[in-house]
This record gives C-alpha cells, structure tokens and sequence, in this order.
C-alpha cells in the first residue's frame, strides 16, 4: 500500500499508551497509516508519495486547545490591542487613532488591558474614555474577559445611569454613588451584546483566528462559547466555508445568559457529540463566578488582597443544580466556568447531585478552568469522575497577580501534580484570548510554574514534560469522546499532526517556550508551513 505522505527521520512522540518514540509516519489520505522506523515506513514509498525529511525534529499529534474563544480571539484582531499599552495614556491615543477614522456613532472596541500592568496602576474610566470621544460609544475590555469601561455615549445608549440598579451576576464602578463606567461581569456582558460585532465581522475574525492557531500547532478547539446564543451558528457556518481549518468541539452556552441558552439546547432535542469529526456539540456549558485576576472568582475565604471580598456568583446552587441537571437527564455532557474554589466546590456538588438522580456511567462531566482546587475537592473530582480543564499559562500571565489576591492558596490553584497524582484526567485549555493560545507556553509553564516576572507560583504543582504533552494531546481528544479518532499518532487515527523546529524532549524547560512549530497538519494535508530564514 502506497502513502500519499511520509515524516521520516524524526522524534515521533506518539503519545500512545506506552508514550512510544519511534522515528517516522506514513499517512493514507487523511489518515496514520502506519508509524514506525525509518527502514519499516520507507516501505510505504510510491511514485506519488511526498516525503518530509524531519530531520531529528519532534512530530507530535496535533495540539488540541481543550478550552479558548476562537470569535473573541478573531474579533479582538479587528479592535485595538490594549495588551501592548504601557500606560493609559498610550492607550487613550491608540483608541483615538481608532476614532478617527469610525464614522461617528459607531463603535469603537478595544481589548486586553490590565491594570495592573499600566504605569497609572488603575483601572479606566468613562472620563479617561471620554477624551476620545463622546461621538462614538467606546468600549475596552479587560484582559480577563469579565470586566470592561466604557464611556458616557455608551452607558447612555444602554440605558444606564446611577439609579440603575446591579444586575444579577455583576455590578456597575461606582465612587460615592456616581457610575465610573467599570462594567463587573453580567454587566459587562449585558454590555458587550449591545457593543458586539457584525456576523460579517465575526466571520473574517474566525478566518483570522484560525490561521492564528494553525501556526501555533492547534488542530482541534474545544469552542468555549461567544457572547450570544447565534455563536454556535456562526462557528457552524465558519466550519462548513473552511474559514475554521480546526475541528471545533463547541461548548454549548454563552457568555450573557448562559443558564437560558442551555434551557433551549435542552430543548431542542440536540444532545452532546452531535456531528462530524469537524464538528460536534460538546457540553452544556454555564458560568458559576468570574475571574482569576480581576479578581471576581468566587472563594471560600476573602481574598489576601481584600479582606472584604470573596468574588461574584451568577448562580446559586439551586439555580446550577436544575440547569445542568435537566441537561444531564436529558443525556448532554455538562460542564461549567468555575475559577475560585467556592464555584468549584458549587461544580462538584451539581454533578453529584444530577448522577444520584439519573446515574450514568462514563459521563465525562468537567470543570472548565477548576482555578483553586484544594485537596478535598481534588479528592471529590477524582471519586466522580469529572475531568477538569486547567490553564497553566493563566500562571505566566497573571501569576505576580495570584500571589497578591491569593497568598498562599497558589499552592492549590491549576493544581497539575494534585491531578496526576490522584489519577484524574485533565485537558489543558489555553483560555485564548485571556491568555496566549500558544501550547509550547502552556507546556512551559505546567513544568516550571514561572510568572512573567520569573517568580515560581506554586512550585509543588509542577508537573513532568510527558504529562504536559498528553494533556495537550490524548486527554484532550478523551474530553470530547474523541480519544480513538486522535490525540496519539497512532495508526488509524486522523492524520491530525504538529512538527516542532527541534526536539522538545532534549530541550531544557525553561526553553519550551521558545520552540516554533514548523509544519501544521490536518486531515493529511500541510495547512500550515513556516517560511525559512531567507526565503520569501
């Protein structure tokens, strides 16, 4: 039998079941045809056959991204970038730029900023945002994802002034009763459906996302939700055009009322893991709280930085206990945001409670993010068999922060070794665009626990190069009922693969984060090819 494609020469990690190293691939149309040594896969050789001289690099099975945002990631490219702004008045000039050439009265949107990464040290406000325009309604949305400022135009436009009362789920800034146009999670989501792109817009942002994540490895997202309910359409639509070269596993809720999105998934008649092996309905998916760095995450105790606070809950256990118990009786996955130990804790016992209602075995129920999870919630995941979805790279991008907010709870937050070590399967999820979708950083940061100031956030938490891999990989595609389809190089498998520029298993791991991919395949085709120094 004759392959259409051959990786010869190279660190073929397949991550099997014996996490096997073998030296080369041969692939058939979209499928592993066989994996093996060099002398075993030349044989497969034909006339057409095209051969890729790996050249001792590392091949590994496609990364799969268990948790990102691909439409909030596309869309944020289309708006101005506030993760590079140093300062607030870099980025008011930025946002200004912007301004002038909107046609007044339309929006102008901005993301990523962090307040505690600006020179000012703050958070914005309307009359920062105010200088930029009172023409256009503005809004910039904060690196976390749950907070966002706008300005005057905008409160306007919504209907907001300082006798609006705080939403169910969230709350308005305010300083001595007067709005500062700080939008704290449902507010800033109620927000951003008013504020939210064109499907024109979303589109060209999925194309641009998708290409984004190709370079970076990433051939299958698990889809964590946009802000309103036409996102599974949008994504469905980008599928079917080829604007998503990714399989998307599509998380089934939104980010503004997730609650009333599953009620009508539920209602549907659709249930988990309906589609193809390019896309499937995953989950029914909820928020409990909010943020790990805002902070909004919801926790047992105050937070180290404010004894008065312990975060947000858009819902009470009442209220999460009928969501996702009806979509469990009715035979869906279920799976819910829960960053503080608090929501985590809410998680845990909505699972319970829906299995002893109508046990299922082998229902692969998760918890996207499970930010703070102290051992008897560990011990709780591991006797339900719920699979967490932690994100290490949260600890590169927001680590100087935890130690702050947290004290010593960074012990226990993505707490990796805490997983392996009680043999609970986990999938690590980039969280994209709150964080960097680049895997090699999330691998980078699961075995060193480094802060972008290079403090070790949780060093007790480390986990080994092989374990980073397969929840990259294998858990990955064993979150989405996919582990026999992909996740390992194995033969029969979709040829769904990632070539790195050297070979991650002799590179130092403070080094990980600095390997490039090469070569992106999915489906047995080349997709993604990075151009050599000197060649344009």
């Amino acid at each position: 039998m004759q392959a259409t494609m051959l990786l010869m020469n190279g660190e073929v990690v397949t991550v099997d079941s014996e996490f096997a190293v073998k030296e080369a691939v041969a692939i058939l149309g979209n499928t592993i045809l066989a994996v093996g040594t060099n002398e075993e896969i030349v044989r497969y050789a034909g006339e057409d056959t095209q051969v890729i001289d790996l050249e001792g690099k590392s091949i590994l099975p496609g990364f799969i991204d268990a948790h990102a945002h691909l439409e909030i990631y596309g869309t944020n490219k289309l708006g101005v970038n506030g993760k590079e702004a140093r300062s607030i008045t870099e980025l008011l000039g930025n946002l200004k730029e912007k301004a002038e050439s909107t046609p007044k009265g339309e929006w102008i949107r901005g993301w990523g900023y962090n307040q505690n990464s600006l020179d000012e040290g703050r958070h914005l406000s309307r009359w920062d945002l105010d200088q930029v325009s009172t023409e256009h309604p503005i809004i910039v949305v904060r690196t976390c994802g749950h907070i966002s400022c706008v300005n005057t135009r905008a409160l306007d436009l919504a209907g907001i002034d300082s006798d609006t009362k705080d939403p169910d789920g969230g709350k308005f800034g305010r300083v001595n009763g007067e709005l500062t146009g700080l939008l704290f999670e449902t507010a800033h989501m109620e927000m951003f459906l008013l504020a939210n792109y064109s499907e024109a817009e979303v589109q060209e942002g999925l194309t641009l996302a998708s290409m984004d994540y190709l370079e970076k490895g990433i051939t299958s997202v698990h889809d964590a939700g946009g802000y309103g309910p036409e996102h599974i359409r949008f994504l469905q639509k980008a599928v079917k055009e080829k604007r998503i070269k990714q399989r998307v596993y599509a998380l089934y809720g939104s980010l503004h009322d997730s609650p009333g999105m599953v009620e009508k998934g539920v209602q549907s008649g659709m249930v988990s893991g309906l589609g193809d092996e390019w896309m499937r309905i995953g989950p029914a998916k909820v928020f409990i709280d909010g943020s790990s760095s805002g902070p909004t995450a919801k926790t047992r105790e105050p937070y180290t930085s404010n004894p008065v606070d312990s975060g947000i809950l858009y819902l009470d256990q009442e209220g999460l206990n009928e969501s996702l118990g009806k979509a469990h009786k009715a035979g869906w996955q279920i799976t819910a945001h829960a960053m503080g130990d608090k929501a985590v804790e809410m998680m845990i016992e909505a699972v319970r409670a829906a299995l002893e209602q109508h046990p299922r075995d082998d229902h692969r129920h998760r918890i996207e993010h499970s930010g703070m999870t102290p051992p008897d919630l560990i011990k709780d995941i591991h006797r339900l068999g719920i699979i967490p979805i932690p994100n290490p790279a949260f600890l590169y991008e927001f680590g100087d922060g935890y130690r702050k907010d947290y004290g010593d709870r960074v012990n226990i937050m993505f707490p990796l070794r805490s997983f392996a070590e009680s043999g609970i399967p986990f999938a690590i999820g980039s969280d994209s665009p709150i964080t960097t979708l680049d895997p090699l950083y999330g691998i980078y940061t699961a075995l060193t626990r480094m802060s972008k100031s290079g403090e070790v956030v949780g060093a007790r938490q480390r986990i080994t190069l092989q374990e980073a891999i397969k929840a990259y990989t294998w858990y990955g595609a064993y979150a989405s009922f996919e582990e026999s389809l992909k996740g390992s190089i194995e033969a029969g498998k979709l040829a769904d693969l990632v070539v790195l520029n050297e070979s991650i298993l002799l590179c130092e791991p403070e080094r990980i984060r600095d390997l490039k991919v090469d070569v992106t395949i999915v489906d047995g085709k080349v997709v993604y090819a990075a151009k050599k120094e000197g060649v344009s």
